[in-house]
């Protein structure tokens, strides 16, 4: 979470009332924070990306505009931040229309770290805030178009292919695929879809740093518990989109669907490539997921403090990394909150972040307690620490004296 915020000049972006589901992003290390407010230079820089259904470049900057006014770079990072989503009202149709119709929601966004935390952390926080708001059976589907190079070199092998294999196809199709090849992946209508079943993959033709980096993150998803699968068809916008695609959605027979009748509950991917169009003097790895839950005509809770944790979770290694996430989802399961530096591997500088935020207790978990299943818990004090099984910890949190 953010630190060092002046307590005598509130900044703009600081909220000061909270529902569920920020409070619930909380958990995961994200601030709440306003919601960036859309500028016509934002549009301006997002002219050469295409405005499509799930991948709006637009917020984006405007995120990345707010980054830069309010000198965010100057506070800890990796960085997490989350805000409401404005509904609005747009038309429907189209191969690069929006389908969300008076939607509202939430966008987070993780900043600062190029390794797989990211869209592991930006999942978890996710699943979680969709299950609080009521949504069952979800499931995550993911793809991987890699970086520039790499989607570069996908891009040529599909124009290839339809080249090769799209002498029958109508010329509607036809007018779609020249207007923008990935446009194969969108179209709904029973042409398109028996074409791209053939059709190569994005997987295909990653680049070897990028064939790495989506092994991390399936790694990460693996270890999180949840479904999951691979679906191709997500593509992203080629013109700012880049490494994993990640979607969710309500799967089953009596499936909780959104009001846009099943289709994603939530898209992310990273974004890093618009910074240095606004202004940034180098590429920051940047990745989010908008959250697209339809608004409900119930009185919603809201909170005017966010929780404070008495505990700083420290991991150590990367079996520990991949476990911290669980955790979390664990002891907010039981709404217990930890302090933690998701993204940062070096215990100096986990330590500093504690020592600074006066917390009582540091739970660890290192490479022996990520084998065993277990946690330590330690009293900075006394240096008194005892070792948990990680099912009972939350039992033994609850019960500590403080």
């Amino acid at each position: 979470m953010l630190t060092k915020v002046s307590q005598v000049h509130k900044p703009r972006w600081q909220l000061s009332e909270f529902d569920k589901a920020l409070i619930t992003a909380t958990y995961f290390g994200f601030t709440p924070i306003a919601t960036p407010k859309v500028i016509a230079t934002d549009i301006a820089s997002c002219e050469h990306c295409t405005e499509l259904s799930h991948y709006n470049a637009v917020e984006k900057a405007a995120l990345i505009r707010t980054y830069l006014e309010e000198d965010f770079s100057s506070l800890p990072h990796p960085l997490s931040l989350i805000y409401r989503r404005v509904a609005k009202r747009t038309q429907l149709g189209g191969p690069t229309s929006t389908k969300h119709s008076s939607l509202g929601g939430y966008d987070l966004h993780f900043i600062g770290s190029q390794t797989g935390i990211a869209e592991a952390a930006l999942i978890r926080a996710s699943l979680s805030i969709l299950s609080e708001e009521g949504y069952k059976n979800l499931r995550v589907e993911l793809n991987c178009i890699g970086d520039k190079e790499s989607l570069a070199t996908y891009e040529r092998e599909l124009i290839n292919y339809v080249k090769k294999f799209g002498s029958n196809i109508s010329e509607k199709l036809k007018i779609a695929l020249k207007e923008d090849v990935f446009n194969l992946f969108r179209l709904e209508h029973e042409e398109a879809m028996q074409f791209r079943v053939s059709a190569p993959a994005s997987i295909s033709y990653l680049s070897a740093q990028s064939r790495t980096h989506f092994k991390e993150v399936l790694e990460f998803v693996e270890a999180l518990g949840i479904e999951f699968g691979l679906s191709p068809e997500l593509i992203g916008e080629k013109n700012h989109s880049s490494h994993t695609i990640f979607a969710i959605r309500s799967t089953g027979i009596n499936a909780e669907l959104s009001s846009i009748g099943g289709d994603y509950l939530a898209v992310g991917y990273r974004y890093s490539r618009l910074g240095r169009r606004l202004g940034m003097k180098k590429e920051i790895q940047m990745a989010g997921v908008s959250l697209f839950c339809p608004e409900k005509n119930v009185i919603k809770k809201i909170y005017k403090e966010l929780p404070r944790p008495k505990f700083y979770l420290i991991q150590l290694g990367q079996s520990a990394k991949i476990k911290t996430l669980s955790l979390i989802e664990l002891l907010r399961s039981h709404r217990i909150p930890v302090h933690h530096f998701l993204g940062k591997d070096k215990l100096t500088v986990q330590l500093g972040s504690a020592e600074s935020l006066h917390v009582p207790y540091l739970i660890i978990i290192g490479q022996k307690e990520a084998l065993d299943g277990t946690a330590t818990v330690r009293n900075i004090q006394t240096r008194a620490q005892d070792t948990i099984p990680i099912e009972r910890l939350p039992d033994f949190l609850k019960h500590v004296s403080l």
